[in-house]
């Protein structure tokens, strides 16, 4: 017979365990297969189309499953040469400030405080190539690019006309150009940058200015090219844009190309891609949404951009979310202009777009697992495997039926991922137009089982607290916790704490509580002193 073992918990030990829990608080950003971005065009977001728009919705934000938000530029836009009805956030008057259209400093200072609270982190877009035509710059000739007559001139080969070229030859505007990057990151705690028209601008300044940007704070920070030079990686980004598997996906879909394109096309892709490096994979962002169409649009219907959708994650790489798409939003959303979303539409898109996200983060194999492409021209399928996790994905690409072989050795029974049901595989598969099936050996994890060993328990709230997940947890987690651990445990934690204790001094109770009826001892009382 076991013997029962008598546990002592004062309040004193209970806080030392609060103090414990809060440890290792969350701040650095995720690791690049954990990072999952969310592009944020202000103008769009909110109906006061301002910073404070944006922090009011960090919780729907975190439960699509995003980590990582990315503001389009949020400096005062140039009053000269200015396009469309507000001019393009692309066209900078002063890095230094906050655009009073946007709120001010303090706001984004509150947003960023409000992500980081939640494990969430904050770029911005930061546009080093060009500035408006009324910068503060201009008062200096040299930092800008010139023609034979001595005028300042637009970004060559563009259309730009709205900003003035800068001159990189500039020793003095290179340093000004990374002290104002430096400010943000040391004053107000950005956590890095997405480099506008990272082409254009030569690879030694990127080479200078990244080291110097990361020199300004102990935190780790994330830098993304918005560019497709495999010298980025060299210069310090993490991540660049992946435009050829966003180019495919729509030949893809648009039925002029096969779907056995996405596996060549993802292959292509990644061999410039180093170790420990990463790319941006999409099915739209700001300039597609609104010079382009919207995925609803782009790919043939709703189901058709869920599916294009699920096939750029499927592959791999570092998701992005564009605003606007996870409600199916189906009309241009304008940068040069308001024109904001109606964020009660389109709710089972979201829906389907957060579970999409979660099963992504359940798998391993969905986020750094090795690929075995058997599509054929109207299926993607793709078997992802990690350490014995092993995800098949199957993606009908059209609007019909169509038809898969599929190898023997992946024939039988499966698990539906989004909705747990068991799936048959037949030699031969039929799918419905723009199918989604995503499959595992085993049903979903279990709401509320953080640490995935199949309960939910005191473990799990530990995990929670210390933010020990790929994707930081929510306080819905911690909700999905307290429901599924079991009858009366936030109860006794009541109880055993009594009327003076904090809800957390509390929560850490049942914390201790759980973690010791996991290890199955006999008996447990609690003498609170």
């Amino acid at each position: 017979m076991r013997q029962a073992v008598v546990t002592r918990i004062t309040v004193s030990s209970i806080a030392g365990l609060v103090v414990w829990l809060c440890a290792a608080p969350v701040n650095a950003v995720p690791a690049l297969q954990d990072v999952v971005m969310y592009e944020i065009n202000l103008r769009a977001f909110s109906q006061a189309g301002d910073l404070a728009g944006v922090t009011a919705r960090l919780d729907e934000i975190q439960s699509l499953g995003a980590n990582v938000l990315w503001l389009m530029p949020i400096h005062p836009i140039g009053q000269e040469r200015t396009v469309g009805q507000l001019g393009s956030p692309y066209s900078v008057r002063d890095y230094s400030v906050v655009s009073s259209e946007y709120g001010a400093l303090s706001d984004l200072s509150s947003l960023v405080d409000a992500a980081h609270d939640r494990g969430m982190f904050v770029l911005m877009d930061w546009v080093a190539n060009h500035t408006a035509w009324d910068h503060g710059w201009m008062a200096n000739a040299d930092w800008y690019t010139q023609n034979p007559q001595g005028e300042i001139i637009h970004p060559p080969g563009t259309n730009w006309l709205d900003v003035a070229d800068l001159n990189y030859s500039s020793t003095a505007m290179r340093s000004a150009m990374i002290s104002e990057m430096q400010h943000w990151i040391s004053n107000v705690g950005i956590d890095g940058f997405r480099a506008d028209a990272a082409d254009f601008v030569p690879f030694d300044f990127w080479q200078q200015a990244i080291p110097a940007v990361r020199g300004a704070t102990q935190r780790p920070l994330l830098m993304l090219a918005e560019g497709a030079r495999s010298d980025h990686y060299d210069a310090g980004f993490d991540l660049t844009f992946d435009w050829s598997f966003y180019n495919t996906v729509k030949s893809v879909f648009n039925s002029s190309n096969s779907a056995t394109a996405l596996g060549t096309s993802h292959t292509a892709a990644y061999s410039h891609v180093p170790e420990g490096k990463s790319i941006l994979r999409f099915t739209t962002n700001h300039d597609e949404s609104a010079w382009d169409a919207t995925p609803v649009e782009l790919f043939g219907g709703l189901d058709a951009s869920l599916a294009a959708y699920a096939v750029t994650v499927a592959y791999g790489a570092t998701p992005l979310v564009y605003a606007s798409q996870e409600i199916g939003w189906s009309q241009n959303v304008p940068i040069f202009s308001k024109s904001p979303l109606d964020w009660t539409t389109g709710q089972d898109t979201a829906e389907w777009y957060a579970e999409l996200l979660s099963i992504r983060e359940d798998h391993i194999a969905l986020r750094q697992g090795t690929l075995t492409d058997q599509s054929n021209s109207d299926v993607a399928m793709l078997m992802r495997e990690n350490d014995g996790d092993q995800v098949l994905i199957i993606v009908n690409t059209r609007d019909q039926l169509s038809q898969i072989q599929v190898p023997a050795a992946w024939q039988g029974g499966w698990f539906n991922q989004f909705t747990g049901d068991a799936e048959l595989l037949t030699p031969m598969h039929m799918l419905d137009a723009y199918q989604v099936l995503i499959l595992a050996a085993a049903p979903p994890s279990q709401s509320g089982d953080f640490d995935g060993d199949g309960d939910v328990d005191g473990l799990d709230f530990l995990k929670w607290q210390r933010g020990e997940s790929p994707n930081p947890m929510t306080s819905a987690d911690l909700n999905d916790w307290q429901t599924n651990f079991g009858p009366g445990s936030l109860v006794a934690a009541g109880q055993a704490v009594g009327e003076p204790a904090s809800g957390l001094l509390a929560l850490a109770a049942t914390a201790a509580i759980a973690l010791l009826r996991n290890r199955r001892h006999d008996g447990l009382i609690l003498n609170i002193s």
